[in-house]
């Protein structure tokens, strides 16, 4: 039952947008959910009508690069100043001048910068599995130093990794969507963010049946990922990695010598027990940036909690939702 998009054009990119709305508009703010790595508006297929039932609209797009949306070729155009130019685009079109905007994964890093890049735009800040978007060092110098050249964010950047991505789509979902049955997943199988669990994409080429954990997806939700990357390619995805460098070069211009503007705000982090991606501990500085921040946990759950977990995320957004808005 997920929603045919609508289209629009917006900062030179054409966006796909699914969306639900309320009977009435009651609120003065939408909610605009941005998905992650490798996903799709359809990751956040659980959460648009519950949301929409609390008297919200609310939009998923494909976010550049990803499935029915356009997308720049230059990888340098992956940047947060574009992308969250792209979603206050999205909002004004809308009709509304605020949302609140929901990231997971990568979309959590568009989150997080909203209200530093499109304050006009932005009236809360929801983030599940992402920490903070800011470091003070080159990134992919962090990443080396810490878990060695084999970490995925090195090697999402190569057309090698693109390419076995590309193979066979449906396998690459397989790899990825797993929920952990006791042994971890793809995304960690020592139960820890460590060098071995931070170059996790190497394990895709290994035999399928060494894979730790089990698919949660349904047959027809892998077929629909399948499909939409068959037909558009992870090369989009894969850009806003390649990105990653000029993002903190952009950051730096904005948090001059590393100072960065508190936000008063309100700001939700939902954070995974089972998530080695994003460890709870690397939430743990978020109270230096906002003023009014809440962290909610979700015990059983790995790193695509929206999706593994639905309704107690959304029992989570709904509640905070309706006590800030």
């Amino acid at each position: 039952m997920f929603p045919e998009p609508r289209f629009v054009t917006t900062n030179g990119v054409r966006l796909a947008v699914f969306e639900a709305k309320p009977k009435r508009r009651t609120k003065d703010v939408c909610v605009v959910l941005c998905h992650g790595f490798p996903e799709l508006g359809y990751s956040w297929r659980h959460q648009l009508e519950p949301i929409a039932a609390a008297g919200f609209h609310v939009m998923a797009p494909d976010l550049r690069g990803y499935g029915q949306s356009g997308g720049p070729n230059d990888p340098q155009a992956y940047n947060m100043a574009e992308i969250t130019k792209d979603v206050a685009g999205l909002i004004a079109d809308t009709g509304y001048e605020k949302a609140v905007v929901v990231g997971h994964d990568f979309g959590g890093f568009v989150s997080w910068m909203m209200p530093f890049f499109q304050p006009q735009a932005t009236a809360g800040v929801i983030t599940l599995n992402t920490p903070f978007a800011y470091i003070p060092v080159n990134p992919e110098e962090m990443y080396l130093q810490y878990y060695g050249p084999r970490n995925y964010v090195a090697y999402f950047k190569t057309k090698q990794c693109e390419a076995e991505l590309n193979a066979d789509t449906a396998r690459s979902f397989r790899f990825f969507m797993r929920r952990d049955t006791g042994q971890g997943t793809n995304l960690s199988r020592s139960g820890k963010h460590d060098p071995e669990s931070m170059s996790f994409i190497h394990w895709l080429q290994d035999d399928e049946s060494t894979w730790p954990g089990e698919v949660f997806l349904t047959p027809d939700e892998l077929a629909y990922f399948a499909d939409a990357f068959a037909k558009k390619g992870f090369g989009g995805g894969l850009n806003w990695y390649r990105s990653i460098v000029r993002n903190w070069e952009i950051q730096g211009e904005v948090f001059k010598g590393g100072k960065i503007p508190r936000q008063t705000l309100p700001a939700l982090m939902v954070v995974a027990r089972q998530d080695r991606i994003c460890d709870i501990s690397l939430s743990d500085n978020l109270l230096t940036h906002f003023d009014n921040l809440e962290r909610r946990v979700i015990e059983d759950s790995g790193h695509w909690t929206q999706q593994e977990q639905p309704e107690e995320t959304n029992r989570i957004l709904v509640e905070w939702l309706g006590r800030w808005f």
